[in-house]
């Protein structure tokens, strides 16, 4: 069978792939990607997660820190060779988690103070030490390579893929993201499928599904079709001879599919224009303006922030679209922190600190707090041996959840010993993560409605790690 005679779904599902894969492809083909409709079911409720990934590598070591003694001499001597990178003692935010963690405690980075808030109201957890796993993996494990890795271990490229896809065996034949795998058994709840999963940072691996694709937003909205919405030089004849073009009915296979998606993609424009919440007065209110305490008189980015504005425009307008689940995808850039970290990441966390305590607010003051659950993910964790200016790539690392849902002021996983050599470590800090990115993502998929074996599917590694393998942090 050639490609021009594939069935209609296994076309979309194909190319999908390829532009989860970087496969080039027209960026107007691209934009029009959407999902073959399902015939909606029942379902009760409205429920989201938001997936903000933090790419290039957040340092997890300077988000939450252990601060009794032992621990913080070897945090404050690990990091002794980059000036400023370690925080003294007076400089943390004090949280106290409602479980004990083996004689440790902790600060806060000093610039998450909205999140330090919200972890004492309950409404934040930290999860720690997560990262990409097939198997559980202990430190001789490693070592004598007796267990399946992750394939490429600290490469940006790899890890930001087995990440957000359904497992870290580096299969680069099924390209599927988690959450795209959670639409693929959920969204036929909704009454407009083709919104299930949406992304503000241009196509996703997280959210390639078999059946299920991404739509990509702006801060405008959908990202319309040009030369539709905007004509072409400015004539509307040329525009209604585009028009004419794309509504051909077409006999290939591939062109009359080609045609279906830009239908499909022009109909949904319309459909989410006239239901999306406005920006600022009489809508969603637009971030806060804050400057930064690390650049004094400079003005602290909102980009985040506003991508989390359109998210909540989007959910705001749920019920005229028969929406009853949705998964987002968020970027975060700028984590790479080879140099210069001490400044970089500190004006890192200023934005995610204003970023979350305003859609927080937004949510709350929509009544949707514990509707919506927000989480970070990131390529990998950071090394805790500093170099001459910033970290090295890591691998586990602690991460946020957050919503009404979640259980919270609390830390989920068993907090790694903190030194050099210890028995977590691979080397310069390097920590084995204690908890997959499996058990972290069904943890988040069990709330969002799926059964244990949906769960099974979507994450087929997830019974390597027992019998019992979520986390318990959501309601």
């Amino acid at each position: 069978m050639n490609s021009f005679e594939r069935s209609r779904r296994a076309f979309l599902r194909s190319f999908s792939y390829a532009s989860m894969a970087g496969v080039t492809a027209s960026p107007f083909l691209l934009r029009m990607q959407a999902l073959a409709a399902q015939t909606p079911q029942p379902s009760t409720g409205y429920r989201a997660l938001v997936c903000i990934f933090q790419g290039g590598g957040n340092d997890g070591h300077n988000v939450l820190i252990a601060t009794d003694q032992t621990s913080f001499n070897a945090y404050t001597q690990a990091r002794s060779q980059a000036p400023g990178l370690a925080f003294t003692s007076g400089q943390l935010l004090p949280v106290s988690p409602i479980t004990p963690q083996a004689g440790h405690t902790f600060g806060l980075n000093p610039y998450l103070t909205g999140l330090q808030s919200l972890f004492e109201n309950g409404k934040l957890a930290f999860i720690a030490n997560a990262g990409t796993l097939i198997a559980p993996t202990s430190k001789a494990q490693y070592n004598a390579n007796s267990v399946p890795l992750p394939l490429s271990l600290f490469s940006h490229a790899n890890q930001s893929n087995e990440w957000q896809s359904i497992a870290a065996n580096g299969n680069y034949t099924d390209y599927r993201g988690w959450g795209g795998s959670f639409a693929d058994q959920l969204e036929g709840q909704n009454g407009t499928p083709v919104l299930t999963c949406i992304s503000t940072a241009g196509n996703a691996l997280f959210l390639a599904g078999q059946n299920t694709t991404q739509i990509n937003v702006s801060q405008n909205g959908l990202t319309p079709i040009s030369g539709i919405y905007n004509p072409i030089y400015g004539s509307t004849a040329a525009t209604s001879a585009l028009t004419s073009v794309l509504e051909n009915s077409e006999a290939n296979l591939f062109a009359k599919e080609y045609e279906n998606v830009v239908q499909r993609s022009i109909a949904v424009q319309a459909q989410l224009a006239a239901a999306i919440l406005p920006a600022g007065p009489g809508g969603v209110p637009n971030p806060p303006a804050a400057l930064d305490p690390v650049s004094p008189f400079k003005p602290v980015s909102t980009n985040l922030a506003t991508n989390l504005q359109t998210i909540a425009r989007i959910i705001g307008a749920r019920s005229s679209l028969g929406m009853t689940r949705q998964i987002f995808f968020v970027s975060h850039g700028g984590y790479d922190t080879h140099d210069g970290e001490a400044l970089t990441h500190r004006q890192r966390m200023n934005e995610l600190n204003l970023a979350l305590t305003y859609f927080d607010q937004v949510l709350t003051s929509m009544g949707l707090e514990n509707d919506v659950t927000t989480f970070t993910a990131s390529d990998f964790g950071r090394t805790l041996n500093s170099n001459n200016d910033g970290t090295d790539h890591g691998w586990g690392n602690h991460h946020i959840v957050m919503g009404g849902a979640v259980k919270g002021g609390d830390i989920y996983g068993q907090w790694p010993v903190i030194g050099s050599d210890e028995q977590n470590d691979v080397g310069f800090g390097r920590l084995i993560p204690g908890i997959s990115v499996e058990q972290y993502a069904g943890t988040l998929g069990k709330w969002l409605g799926l059964s244990s074996s949906q769960l099974a599917s979507a994450l087929p590694n997830l019974g390597n790690f027992g019998t019992n393998p979520l986390l318990g942090f959501m309601g």
